[in-house]
């Protein structure tokens, strides 16, 4: 892949980074925002449980994606971005395009989730 091309994809997984870092800061937010004082029922503290757990997993969904992303641009700095990392083939750019940071073809990604496995 040439440079102008890794150039462009490195651009698109940064700004994809800055992106989920501005919804970690909104969730983290959103968080602090919220009022705990006063009396509460057991609806509210439902509710505040259900929202504690959502807001706990969103981050953690964020925080994978973002490392996901910095994995992609250590392996454009290294020179292995956009090989596959199981069958060491080239990942198609029309796969890149959609998944910047896609670490497998198409092929082996389908064969991982056959198994069952979920990298």
């Amino acid at each position: 892949m040439d440079d102008k091309t890794l150039g462009k994809y490195k651009k698109m997984l940064l700004e994809d980074r800055m992106d989920l870092l501005s919804e970690l800061q909104r969730v983290a937010n959103g968080e602090k925002n919220k009022d705990r004082s006063g009396a509460m029922d057991l609806a509210d503290l439902a509710d505040a449980s259900y929202t504690a757990d959502y807001s706990l997993a969103w981050t953690e969904k964020i925080n994978l994606r973002i490392r996901e992303i910095d994995e992609s641009i250590d392996r454009i700095k290294d020179d292995t971005y956009g090989v596959c990392q199981m069958c060491g083939e080239d990942i198609p750019e029309g796969r890149l395009k959609v998944r910047p940071n896609a670490k497998y073809c198409a092929q082996c990604k389908e064969d991982l989730e056959k198994r069952g496995e979920t990298k």
